[in-house]
C-alpha cells in the first residue's frame, strides 16, 4: 500500500466501502492511472462490513435492473481476477406473498423480468417448502422463484474490488480524512485531507452516511440521513446450508439468508428509528449501536411465524448498525448540479452490494466519456432538490423512508411523512374543494378532486383505485367543457441578455430566432442527439426568454442551461419558479369562461395557437401563453404570486355556467397521453433522439449548428431504427403503468414507457418503443400483430403511429 499521499491524481474517490472501491476498480479498468481513494478510517468500516450481502436481480426501473444484473455477473468473476476471494454464493431466493395485493406485484415484476432475461418463476407453495424447508406456508397465498439470485461477503468483495483497482495502479490510502473540497470557477480542483493537499481534475464523493457533510463541503446538497438497520444471526440451525436460498416475506418485513449454518434474520420495519441527527461520531469505526430488542420485536414476531425454528434457535448475535437513506428511497449517482466534476455515489438504501458493481461500472464510464452510457435519471442526483439537505425533513422522512422498501408498491403511492414542504398559494382554496394531494419536487400538487362527502384519500391497489371514477369525470370535462388545473409546481426561468438568443440557438433543436411574443416548443439535446430537456421557450423581448419545464426538471433543466452559457457570454439564467403561480384553462369552452373575465381578444385572429400575451384577467394581469398539454384549445395563464387566489376565484365564479371542473395531475396525465404528448423522464430520455421520439417537426436543422445537430443528421441519412409509438389495449379492462413487456408477434420487443386509462377512449394506453436493426417503418410497425403482458396475462393491443385522439392537432387549434 502507498505511504506517501500524492500532491496530485487525476480523480480523488472519498470514502473505501464497496460503492467506492467499485468505482476506482471500474475507473482503472477503463485505463485511468492516476486514481486515489482516500478512506477516513479502513476500508468497509463504515456500513459495508455490516451488511447482509444480498445481491438481488430485479429492481423498480429497467436501467436499476440492468446495473443490478451486473453485479450478479461481476461478483463471481472477482475471486480469479485477484485472487481475493468474495464469498458470493448463486443460491437463489422466494419470494413469498401473504397477501393477494403482493402477489399482483410479483406477477407484474415477473413479466418485467422475463423480459429482460432474469428467471423469476411462480411456484407452489409445496416446491417453496422443498426448497426452503423450514417455512411455514400456512397463511401464504403465493411463491415466487429465482434461481440466479444469490449474497455476497461485502467486506471480501470490497477487498476484491480494492485489490483489482490497485492492480491497475489505483493508490488507495487508509486513515485519511478529507477536511474540505477546493473549486474554481465552478470546477472541482482538489481536496484538502488531514494529511495534506491533493490536487485533481475530479472528485467522487462515496462517503455513505458522511456524504451529505462531504456535499456541503463543496456547496452541493446530497439529501440522505442514516437509520437504525438491524439483523440477527443463530448458532447452526439444522437443515440450514451455504447454498440455501434467500427468503423474502416482504409482507412480513424480513428477509432470511443462510450464515455459518445459521440463519440471518434482518428487515424493514415501517416504523424506522433515525439516528446521527446530531452528527457522526469521529470515532465511527466498525461501529455496533445499542441492541434494541423492542424495535426488533416486529421482525421476530412474523419471523417466528414464517419459520418456526427461529422461535427456539441460539441467537447468537443482534447487529444494530446506521445505514443512510434518501427521500424518495432511491440511491444517489452523477456528476452534481453546480460544480463541474464533482460526482456524487451514495445514499445506496440498503442495496448497496447488490447495487455498487453496476453504480461504480455507470460512474466510472460517466466520468471518462462525459456523459452516462444508459439513461440514470432514477438515480441521477439532479433530480435532487437543495433544500432536501434540510435536517429536519431528512429526519421526519427517514422514519418512513426505510419501510417503503418492503411496503407494498402501490401505482401512484404518496409519502406520508415530511409534509407538506413546497405549496401553491391555491393550496388552501383546492384542499377546500376536495384535492387529494400527491407530491413531486416537495411540491403539494392536486391529482384529483374528491366530491362531497367523500373523504380524499388514496386507497390502492394494482386495479381501478378509488379516484378512478373521479378522474375519469375530470377529464371528460376538459374534454367537453372546460376544466381548470394548477400546474404553479411547473419550473419556470428568465434567460436574460444581449446574447441569450445566440446561446439559445446553440443548444435548441427548434428555432428560437422568432418574433416577440412567440412560444416555441423544443429539446435541449446532447452530443449524441439524445433529448437532455423537453420545454417551452417564450420570447418576451428581443433579450428577454421565459423558459418553463416540468418541476422535477427544475434542478437539472437549470443546470443543463447554465453549463452550456460560455463564459463570455453576456446572458443570465434567473429561476423564477416561485414568483409565479401558473394556471391551466382548458377545454372546448376555455374560451368562452375567460372572455368573461377579460377585455383582450382571444380569437384565433388575434391570439394563435403557440402565442404569448399580457391580458386582464379578474384583476391581474398574467401572461398568457396559448398551449396545451392536454391537446384541447386552453390558455397557461402565469400569475405573479400575490394576484393568485383572485384569479382562481373568479374563474371559479365564472366557471359554473360553462360546466367548469377542477382537474387534477391524474387526468392530465391521461389526457396527454391520449393526444400522444410525451412526458420526458419517461417516454423520452437522453438515450432517444427526436426522430425517434416522432418529434421532428420540432427540429430545424436548417436553422445553423446546435448541440445534436450532426447527429441528428447522420441518423437522418442512415435511417431509423427504432421509433416511439402509442398502444391502446383491447381489452377495456386492464391497466397500463410503466415497463409493461410488450411483444410483436410474440417475441419481445419492449417495454411500455408510461401508461393510463384513456377515458375517452374507454381503454388503457401507453406508449413504447419498437426496435428493428434492419430499419423501422410504417409498413413494418402496422404489419405487426402485438400484445403486451400483464402479470403473465398476453393482452391483445392495437398499435397507433398517431394519436388516437384529435391526430392531426385541429382541437388546440380551434
Amino acid at each position: 500500500m502507498p505511504k506517501q499521499l500524492p500532491k496530485h491524481a487525476q480523480v480523488v474517490i472519498i470514502g473505501g466501502g464497496i460503492v467506492g472501491c467499485s468505482v476506482a476498480y471500474h475507473l482503472v479498468k477503463l485505463g485511468w492511472k492516476h486514481v486515489v481513494l482516500l478512506e477516513r478510517k479502513e476500508l468497509t468500516s463504515g456500513t459495508t462490513w455490516a451488511a447482509a450481502g444480498l445481491v438481488g436481480q430485479l429492481r423498480a426501473t429497467p436501467a436499476l435492473t440492468r446495473l443490478a444484473l451486473y453485479g450478479t455477473e461481476l461478483y463471481p468473476r472477482l475471486e480469479d481476477e485477484t485472487g481475493q476471494a468474495t464469498g458470493y454464493v448463486t443460491s437463489g431466493a422466494i419470494l413469498v406473498a401473504q397477501t393477494e395485493a403482493r402477489k399482483h406485484e410479483y406477477d407484474r415484476g415477473a413479466a418485467m423480468a422475463r423480459a429482460f432475461g432474469i428467471e423469476m418463476e411462480r411456484i407452489s407453495l409445496q416446491e417453496a417448502r422443498q426448497l426452503w424447508p423450514l417455512l411455514n406456508a400456512d397463511d401464504l397465498v403465493a411463491a415466487y422463484y429465482m434461481p440466479k439470485d444469490g449474497h455476497t461477503s461485502p467486506v471480501d468483495t470490497t477487498q476484491a474490488l480494492a485489490k483489482g483497482a490497485r492492480m491497475g495502479g489505483a493508490g488507495i490510502f487508509e486513515g485519511v480524512k478529507v477536511t474540505d473540497i477546493r473549486s474554481k470557477n465552478g470546477v472541482v480542483c482538489g481536496v484538502s485531507t488531514d494529511q495534506g493537499e491533493v490536487s485533481c481534475e475530479y472528485v467522487v464523493n462515496c462517503g455513505g452516511m458522511w456524504a451529505r457533510e462531504i456535499g456541503r463541503m463543496a456547496g452541493v446538497s446530497v439529501p440522505l440521513h442514516a437509520a437504525e438497520h438491524m439483523h440477527i444471526v443463530t448458532t447452526p440451525i439444522e437443515g440450514v446450508h451455504r447454498e440455501m436460498p434467500v427468503l423474502r416475506d416482504m409482507d412480513g418485513y424480513i428477509y432470511f439468508r443462510a450464515e455459518s449454518d445459521g440463519l440471518l434474520m434482518g428487515g424493514f420495519e415501517p416504523v424506522a428509528k433515525p439516528w446521527g441527527a446530531k452528527g457522526i461520531p469521529e470515532s465511527f469505526e466498525f461501529t455496533e449501536l445499542k441492541e434494541d430488542w423492542e424495535q426488533f420485536e416486529i421482525f421476530m414476531e412474523t419471523g417466528i411465524r414464517r419459520c418456526p425454528v427461529l422461535e427456539t434457535a441460539q441467537i447468537r448475535h443482534l447487529s444494530v448498525v446506521p445505514e443512510s437513506f434518501t427521500p424518495d428511497t432511491a440511491y444517489i449517482l452523477g456528476e452534481a448540479p453546480g460544480l463541474q466534476n464533482f460526482f456524487v455515489a451514495a445514499g445506496m438504501n440498503s442495496v448497496g452490494i447488490a447495487s455498487a458493481g453496476g453504480a461504480g461500472r455507470a460512474l466510472a464510464e460517466w466520468i471518462v466519456q462525459g456523459y452516462p452510457t444508459e439513461d440514470l435519471w432514477d438515480v441521477d442526483i439532479r433530480r435532487c432538490q437543495s433544500w432536501q439537505v434540510n435536517s429536519r425533513y431528512l429526519y421526519d422522512r427517514t422514519v418512513e423512508s426505510l419501510g417503503v422498501l418492503y411496503a407494498h408498491h402501490w401505482p401512484y403511492r404518496q409519502p406520508e411523512t415530511a409534509r407538506p414542504v413546497r405549496s401553491s398559494p391555491l393550496h388552501d382554496r383546492l384542499a377546500a374543494n376536495g384535492a387529494c394531494f400527491g407530491v413531486v419536487a416537495g411540491w403539494e400538487r392536486a391529482n384529483w378532486f374528491a366530491p362531497e362527502r367523500v373523504k380524499p384519500e388514496y386507497q390502492y391497489s394494482w386495479g381501478r383505485q378509488n379516484w378512478f371514477e373521479y378522474s375519469a369525470e375530470e377529464h371528460m370535462a376538459v374534454r367537453e367543457a372546460v376544466g381548470v388545473f394548477d400546474l404553479t409546481s411547473m419550473a419556470k426561468f428568465l434567460f436574460q441578455g444581449r446574447d441569450a438568443e445566440v446561446v439559445l440557438q446553440s443548444i435548441c433543436a427548434n428555432d428560437v430566432d422568432v418574433p416577440v411574443r412567440k412560444v416555441v416548443y423544443t429539446q435541449l439535446l446532447n452530443g449524441r442527439g439524445g433529448i437532455e430537456a423537453d420545454l417551452t421557450v417564450t420570447r418576451l423581448a428581443e433579450d428577454t426568454y421565459f423558459i418553463v419545464t416540468t418541476g422535477a426538471m427544475e434542478t437539472r433543466d437549470f443546470d443543463w442551461i447554465s453549463r452550456h452559457i460560455p463564459g463570455d457570454a453576456h446572458a443570465t439564467l434567473t429561476n423564477v419558479t416561485s414568483a409565479y403561480a401558473m394556471l391551466g384553462v382548458m377545454g372546448p369552452s376555455a374560451r368562452e369562461l375567460l372572455s368573461q373575465l377579460t377585455d383582450a381578444d382571444l380569437s384565433n385572429e388575434s391570439f394563435p395557437f403557440g402565442t404569448a400575451r399580457q391580458i386582464d384577467v379578474a384583476y391581474a394581469r398574467p401572461l398568457a401563453l396559448r398551449m396545451s398539454y392536454v391537446g384541447e384549445l386552453g390558455w397557461e395563464l402565469f400569475i405573479p404570486t400575490e394576484f393568485a387566489t383572485g384569479v382562481f376565484d373568479a374563474l371559479m365564479s365564472e366557471g359554473e355556467k360553462f360546466g367548469l371542473r377542477l382537474v387534477g395531475l391524474h387526468a392530465v396525465d391521461s389526457l396527454r397521453l391520449e393526444k400522444g404528448f410525451r412526458h420526458w423522464g419517461s417516454d423520452i430520455t437522453p438515450d432517444d433522439t427526436p426522430f425517434e421520439a416522432g418529434l421532428g417537426f420540432a427540429v430545424r436543422l436548417h436553422k445553423g449548428d446546435f448541440m445534436g445537430r450532426e447527429a441528428l443528421v447522420r441518423q437522418r441519412e442512415a435511417g431509423l431504427t427504432r421509433k416511439l409509438v402509442i398502444f391502446t389495449l383491447q381489452d377495456r379492462a386492464p391497466l397500463l403503468y410503466h415497463d409493461e413487456p410488450i411483444y410483436r408477434n410474440g417475441e419481445f420487443v419492449s417495454s411500455i414507457t408510461h401508461g393510463a386509462y384513456g377515458h375517452l377512449l374507454g381503454c388503457a394506453i401507453g406508449m413504447g418503443y419498437l426496435e428493428n436493426p434492419a430499419g423501422i417503418d410504417d409498413e413494418w410497425i402496422l404489419s405487426g400483430s402485438y400484445e403486451i403482458d400483464i402479470e403473465g396475462k398476453l393482452i391483445p393491443a392495437k398499435v397507433h403511429l398517431r394519436a388516437p385522439h384529435d391526430p392531426l392537432g385541429e382541437r388546440v387549434r380551434m
